[in-house]
């Protein structure tokens, strides 16, 4: 029996749980409210995945007919189930022609979506964690992504009045964060118009009083940006002023250590693919570039992929306010994301993952 990493108060939270999961790759079973009535699912890496030993084929059953999804209803019945010496009711609903292959195998896995996504919208219920091998026969489909599974659960969630203890004080500051997989997200327009908003870091107050988003759906989606760790509003004021005085790292070797990541992958990328490359790292950066700080105006790239501050910008690197040092922290970040979606793209997710390994061996990000 295992619990997810870094524990806390969120931890009581689904959608929080479930993220922390994913983050932690973990592979096993989730209970909700553990023991007679429980209700179980099954994470494979993180992700909810349908598993043929848990599967509840009955409620999947029921599910179906009460979507509609098969016609007529309720002929399912025992005889139909014992031909063919067929055991399974998946394998009944695609022998007999009720449902395509394809689509009856990724039903599983849309059903289990909405049943959990169900609990979003639910004051919070007990949870346990037991990990547990689950061999790849026993999967009956991949699994889904879950930091989009919490994003649609966040989306259809119609009362926010359980979620005001996890929402920041009005005079917390709000910070943006660019983690490597938001380039992976499928956000929607009120997440990015939220997140485009928090380019400077502000307190909670003033996100509310600026959104218009109206105070409800800014709430709900700022506490979907929290669960996935696309903000952060663990900080208040002065700790945010301190920044810069004595704890905020020295900026020009955080740029000396972004820009040997980036000429790495600059590297990599004209190995696999030739000259090209030059021109695919200008165009990541220049996409990237309409969401960054103003102060990105005043980097360069380089010939070898690295970036160049303007002669300004560089004689006053460590000048810069504490909220411009974050504003150049954050970007870089994003930035380095922007590069490991544009492998994927080009070269497929197992380069990707050979180049995020080299930036994790050579620290964070940033």
């Amino acid at each position: 029996m295992a619990e997810p990493p870094e524990k806390n108060n969120q931890n009581n939270f689904l959608p929080f749980y479930l993220f922390n999961l994913w983050e932690g790759q973990k592979t096993g079973r989730l209970l909700l409210n553990p023991g007679p009535y429980e209700k179980v699912f099954c994470l494979v890496k993180g992700e909810l995945t349908p598993v043929k030993k848990y599967f509840p084929e009955k409620d999947f059953l029921d599910w179906l007919q009460e979507t509609g999804r098969i016609e007529p209803p309720l002929r399912l019945n025992r005889q139909l189930l014992g031909a063919d010496n067929i055991s399974s009711i998946l394998a009944v609903l695609i022998e007999h022609g009720f449902l395509p292959a394809r689509e009856a195998l990724d039903l599983t896995a849309e059903f289990l979506a909405v049943k959990l996504i169900d609990y979003f919208n639910l004051p919070p219920v007990r949870l346990l964690f037991e990990e547990e091998d689950i061999p790849a026969e026993e999967v009956i489909v991949k699994g889904l992504f879950t930091p989009d599974l919490i994003l649609r659960g966040f989306r259809q969630i119609s009362r926010i009045e359980h979620l005001a203890r996890w929402l920041p004080a009005e005079k917390e500051i709000i910070v943006r964060q660019a983690p490597a997989y938001a380039r992976r997200l499928d956000l929607k327009s009120p997440e990015l118009y939220l997140w485009h908003q928090l380019q400077a870091p502000q307190s909670f107050g003033q996100l509310l009083q600026k959104s218009w988003l109206g105070p409800t759906e800014t709430r709900k989606t700022l506490l979907a940006l929290a669960c996935l760790k696309l903000v952060d509003f663990n900080l208040n004021q002065a700790a945010l002023e301190n920044n810069g005085r004595g704890s905020q790292p020295d900026l020009e070797k955080c740029l000396l250590a972004f820009n040997e990541k980036s000429a790495f992958i600059y590297r990599y990328v004209a190995k696999q693919l030739g000259p090209v490359a030059f021109n695919l790292i200008e165009k990541c950066y220049r996409e990237v570039q309409e969401y960054l700080d103003p102060i990105f105006r005043n980097l360069e790239i380089r010939p070898d992929g690295s970036f160049e501050p303007r002669a300004m910008l560089k004689l006053s690197l460590n000048e810069l306010s504490p909220e411009d040092k974050k504003n150049l922290l954050r970007g870089f970040d994003e930035i380095l994301a922007a590069e490991l979606l544009m492998i994927k793209k080009n070269l497929g997710n197992q380069h990707e993952e050979t180049v995020a390994r080299y930036l994790a061996r050579t620290g964070e990000l940033t």
